[in-house]
């Protein structure tokens, strides 16, 4: 079980108790500052006005069991009705050839160094509170994230928001793939337009519940050590680059499709700021692409690589963007 364990000796709680004392205060604060009201006179409430939920201790008590009986990182259970994720956050410390890695590319691109020692702090990209403060805040800002059940020592509990759009892309038809694909490019485009950034844009971190798109995995720390326009890029980039040779997407159609879905994300987040960034990176995606072009048709057992091909057509589309809006 992923619960600590009560020592009574010494006056520790367990992950149970620790929640029913969080709630009680909660609850205690918001009462001293927020004498009663009447119902006719009370305020009504509004997205941004902070939740306090009551652990559900069955749902923590299960969640916990779940994991403790499978390995994989993310589990997937059930509970009074619901569909619920349970996701391991695991360690990811940033190695110094990352950290190197990463200040190169944001220095060619946006002319700016950043403190080795702020590259390497690993903090935000190791603990479950990372995550989980940024999906409290795009939650109250209106944004569509699964809502956060409970913050475990080590995992996160979160409400399910159906299945990927990159799992669901495999059984679209060509034409329903490139309408599906155009709708998620002003998404994205409009979620940039609210100054937000998601860090992992890839299709295979958005889903669709209820008719709507909703983004998950929120572990990347890169938007805080950057400018915002600059993670922005990098989200149109991370989210094109998923696009290409997806499911029905072969390579002829994302040389029409690429394309097309850049123009739209800056059509519905006309940021210069945003474009000036992706015309920087341009010369170093098409080095990189020429770097590569080895790479493009080996195979491995029988089947292609696509990533040398991939970086290819994201250097044509990126190619195609214009230096003026």
């Amino acid at each position: 079980m992923l619960r600590m364990v009560n020592d009574r000796a010494d006056g520790s709680l367990t992950a149970r108790e620790r929640d029913d004392r969080a709630w009680i205060i909660n609850a205690a604060r918001r009462a001293w500052h927020q004498p009663p009201e009447s119902a006719a006179s009370a305020p009504a409430h509004t997205e941004t006005d902070p939740v306090i939920e009551p652990p559900n201790t069955p749902l923590i008590d299960a969640a916990a069991a779940a994991l403790a009986a499978s390995t994989d990182r993310v589990v997937i259970l059930s509970h009074s009705g619901r569909r619920y994720v349970a996701k391991r956050v695991a360690p990811q410390p940033r190695s110094r050839l990352q950290a190197v890695a990463v200040r190169w590319l944001v220095k060619g691109i946006t002319g700016q160094s950043l403190p080795m020692q702020t590259l390497r702090l690993a903090d935000a990209a190791t603990g479950v509170g990372f995550e989980a403060r940024r999906l409290r805040a795009l939650e109250q800002a209106g944004q569509r994230v699964p809502h956060l059940v409970h913050e475990g020592p080590d995992y996160l509990l979160l409400e399910h928001c159906g299945n990927t759009v990159a799992n669901l892309l495999e059984d679209w038809t060509a034409d329903t793939c490139r309408t599906e694909m155009e709708n998620e490019a002003r998404e994205l485009g409009a979620f940039h337009r609210a100054a937000q950034w998601h860090g992992a844009s890839q299709i295979k971190n958005l889903t669709r519940h209820g008719g709507a798109t909703w983004r998950i995995d929120f572990e990347e720390d890169f938007g805080e050590l950057v400018p915002l326009p600059v993670v922005q890029a990098l989200d149109v980039i991370l989210f094109l680059n998923s696009v290409s040779l997806a499911g029905v997407v072969d390579e002829a159609e994302s040389r029409r499709l690429l394309p097309q879905l850049l123009a739209l994300c800056l059509q519905e987040n006309p940021d210069p700021r945003v474009r000036a960034t992706l015309l920087r990176a341009r010369p170093w995606v098409a080095r990189l692409a020429w770097l590569s072009t080895p790479m493009r048709r080996r195979t491995v057992r029988g089947r292609q690589r696509k990533g040398a091909l991939r970086l290819a057509l994201l250097a044509d589309a990126l190619a195609t963007l214009s230096d003026a809006p």
